[in-house]
């Protein structure tokens, strides 16, 4: 597609984040105050670094961090803002009717293309935001006049309006059709080279850009459990902790470098639970101590990165008590005070069943805010939930204090995100449009009795997978000139995470376990079926491209894998 540049009409002002890198600010230690210094540190590996230790922030900040209760004297302001920005947040919030406050940390859904009923929804209630669902996407023409309608809406303060969408890639992927669209997250865990998934992200990123998008719900930090996992699976980098961990660092590297605020999910771990979340509320099984050594990994990982979102999970984690995560005080307690997050963390979805069996819209959305969420995301009513949060501070149920500060995240991190916009501009006009393709063949997982490719000759059968698959294939086959017909190499396509298959060649287009019970002598994981994840296949099927991919869980094959 062309890429279109979007200049927001909020404006922006320069700042340096290096390309591909997160640029991971850190407070002066001691005598550090609200004109402290900061220091920057960077890798250039293509994986977000782990960051040296940082100075802290000590009791010299005063006043103002007293009046900050949610932000303790060691907590590493490890994405971003200065202890200047973070006060000058602050007063900003502290000075908001209670009306507007409370509409401020509501980032609600909207789902049709009617941009002025958007932009009226944003202005009425003073929304923090809007996530766009598949109703609101139609062409980049169409999308980019309704997010210039609601970055509008948001009126003269001067840190814009949260524009969100979930666009992970792989099942999860509200802009088919308008940018390409990425393999599964589980092709970004099987790359070798995680370079090659910060570029991909960066070239997502600049298309989300171009679009007027400030946010992606993504990239999904769980580590998945395999097929008892009912929901995450494909949509995880893998089953390995540390592996996740990496791919979460090169993903968000990737993003932020665009100028894209990436909200890791779901804390603290999804993959490991029995339970959808949209469907009921789970129960982790796991003790907080077994968590530390596997879910939790990819997000301390990403914390110390400089991860400026964290998504919290309707899930249960007993030694946390009964309630859900995302409206646990000691689940944010865990993440603020444990991990040290300083950035902004908001609920998954609060219209899912998992908090809607047992609490009203209005009530799950002040029990969030109150337990320490900054983002209320997707609740089913937003002007009930705002006048919920308005009765709700009004009462004394929740410090107005509470509010602030969640209000204050909310700026400061709008302030963050058009300074790496306006700094972004320059590296996303030159970004590949190829990404969703490249990071096919960078994750693509070859195990074959010969690794000698190609694999195809000029002619092939395809088997399996849906119309729409053998569709996407046989065009990129034709591209390649080769020929589909009713003999030749025989191409089976899994379009299931457990179904299975005898052919030559068997496809995994999702998750990757259906490939242990089939019979083949080459195995591949491609983990994606759109069109460019097609394309990517025949680049490897045909020898053009060398599959970069290890399997990013652990599988039984006859055959080991080819590098």
């Amino acid at each position: 597609m062309s890429r279109r540049r979007h200049v927001p009409v909020w404006g922006a002002v320069a700042a340096l984040v290096a390309a591909g890198l997160i640029a991971t600010f850190a407070l002066t230690s001691a005598g550090s105050g609200p004109g402290g210094t900061r220091s920057a540190t960077s890798d250039t590996s293509g994986v977000a670094p782990s960051p040296e230790p940082f100075p802290q922030v000590t009791a010299d900040a005063g006043d103002w961090l007293a009046s900050f209760p949610d932000v303790q004297v060691t907590h590493r302001l490890a994405w971003g803002p200065t202890l200047e920005q973070w006060a000058a947040a602050q007063a900003d919030a502290r000075s908001m009717s209670l009306e507007d406050a409370a509409g401020q940390v509501i980032v609600a859904a909207w789902n049709s293309t009617d941009a002025e009923g958007a932009a009226a929804l944003v202005s009425d209630l003073n929304l923090g935001g809007v996530i766009l669902m598949g109703g609101a996407i139609d062409t980049a023409t169409q999308v980019s006049a309704l997010t210039d309608k609601i970055h509008a809406a948001g009126g003269d303060r001067d840190w814009g309006t949260i524009i969100g969408v979930d666009e992970e890639g792989g099942s999860v992927a509200r802009l088919g059709g308008v940018i390409p669209t990425m393999p599964g997250f589980m092709s970004a865990g099987a790359a070798s080279d995680k370079e090659s998934v910060t570029d991909a992200y960066a070239g997502q990123g600049a298309d989300l850009q171009s679009l007027g998008f400030t946010t992606d719900y993504a990239p999904v930090a769980d580590v998945t459990a395999g097929l008892s996992d009912p929901t995450i699976r494909s949509r995880s980098a893998g089953s390995n902790p540390e592996r996740v961990a990496a791919t979460v660092d090169a993903a968000v590297a990737g993003y932020v470098s665009s100028g894209i605020v990436p909200v890791i999910k779901h804390f603290p771990g999804h993959g490991s639970v029995d339970v959808d979340s949209h469907q009921g509320l789970p129960v982790q099984k796991k003790t907080l101590a077994q968590l530390e050594t596997t879910d939790i990994v990819p997000f301390r990982d990403a914390v110390d990165a400089g991860v400026p979102g964290v998504m919290m999970a309707h899930l249960v984690v007993s030694e946390w008590g009964g309630e859900a995560a995302s409206v646990n005080p000691n689940a944010y307690e865990y993440l603020r005070d444990e991990l040290g997050f300083t950035g902004l963390a908001m609920t998954d979805a609060l219209n899912m069943a998992a908090l809607q069996s047992n609490h009203s819209p209005g009530e799950a959305a002040v029990a969030a805010l109150a337990a320490g969420a900054d983002v209320l995301l997707l609740p089913p009513d937003p002007r009930a939930a705002r006048d919920a949060i308005v009765a709700a501070v009004t009462s004394g149920d929740v410090p107005r204090a509470r509010l602030d500060s969640a209000v204050a995240r909310m700026i400061v991190a709008g302030r963050w995100q058009e300074r790496l916009a306006s700094e972004a501009e320059a590296r996303n006009a030159e970004a590949p449009e190829t990404y969703a393709r490249d990071l096919t063949v960078a994750g693509a997982t070859v195990a074959a009795e010969s690794c000698t490719a190609p694999w195809i000759g000029d002619s092939v059968r395809v088997v399996g997978g849906t119309e729409s698959d053998r569709a996407h294939l046989t065009a990129a086959l034709s591209e390649r000139g080769v020929t589909v017909a009713g003999s030749g190499t025989s191409i089976g396509l899994l379009g299931g995470d457990s179904s299975a298959l005898n052919a030559d060649i068997v496809v995994a287009l999702a998750g990757p376990w259906g490939l242990q019970s089939s019979t083949a002598t080459t195995y591949v994981g491609i983990y994606g079926r759109s069109s460019e994840a097609f394309a990517g296949l025949v680049d490897v099927l045909t020898g053009s491209a060398p599959p970069g991919g290890q399997w990013p869980v652990s599988l039984e094959l006859p055959y080991d894998t080819c590098e």
